[in-house]
């Protein structure tokens, strides 16, 4: 069974209580806490936090059965401030870090972020290009299909990187009862795929209230861009 599908079964039995209007920020200071495996199909662990949201995090790091061997680890780890994570060169990275219920661990967030608009990720490094998947739920109560809405991208290796996923970006899965609420988030889980090898260290997790807008930099070579595209028309047209 794969980390998604853990999380959204996980947020499935969710229960509905009252909201509370929040701003996130998980600095992962008051670990320690490990995971580590080298069997298939995966390790997990609810750290109890008091400073992530809904009191603590989950974290798994998965194998599949086809590349399990004896004595090649997959391992992630809050200590340091920071969550690591890494594979074997012969093992695939696969982990999944979840703020609320997943796999029946943990407890919904039921927090509102209506007055928050993106989540931003700040890596201290990323050793190899990964896969990040965001997905958050809404839960309708226990016995009923939660709502999932998610976003994808591919990060590069760096070091210092920080990334910005507006909640415009997410997408609504085509299956829900209805649209998520960002008034009501249950659960949020960020799942992290890589090749053999690869690892990360993310320093924090926060929201955002607005979407940083382009550095002047950034807004300068832009600027520039569009002046020398004009240039070069009226070239041609002269």
């Amino acid at each position: 069974m794969s980390l998604y599908k853990l999380a959204a079964l996980g947020a499935a039995a969710l229960s509905v209580t009252t909201t509370q209007a929040a701003s996130i920020l998980d600095t992962f200071s008051d670990g320690p806490g490990l995971i580590q495996t080298d069997a298939a199909p995966y390790a997990e662990a609810y750290l109890p936090s008091a400073e992530a949201p809904g009191g603590g995090r989950y974290l798994a790091n998965a194998i599949e059965p086809s590349v399990a061997q004896a004595g090649r680890f997959t391992f992630a780890a809050v200590q340091a401030g920071a969550y690591f994570t890494m594979a074997d060169d012969a093992v695939p990275l696969v982990t999944n870090l979840t703020y609320g219920v997943a796999n029946l661990l943990g407890q919904d967030l039921s927090i509102d972020l209506s007055t928050e608009a993106a989540f931003q990720l700040d890596f201290r490094y990323i050793s190899a290009p990964l896969s990040l998947t965001a997905t958050v739920i809404t839960a309708h109560g226990p016995g009923t299909f939660s709502s999932v809405s998610g976003f994808a991208m591919a990060v590069d290796a760096s070091l210092a990187q920080r990334i910005t996923i507006p909640f415009s970006a997410f997408v609504n899965d085509a299956g829900n009862p209805s649209p998520v609420n960002w008034a009501d988030i249950d659960a949020i889980s960020f799942i992290v795929s890589g090749p053999g090898g690869a690892g990360m260290a993310l320093d924090t997790f926060s929201t955002v209230s607005a979407v940083p807008e382009p550095a002047p930099a950034a807004l300068l070579l832009a600027g520039l861009g569009l002046a020398i595209g004009a240039a070069k028309r009226r070239r041609r047209t002269d």
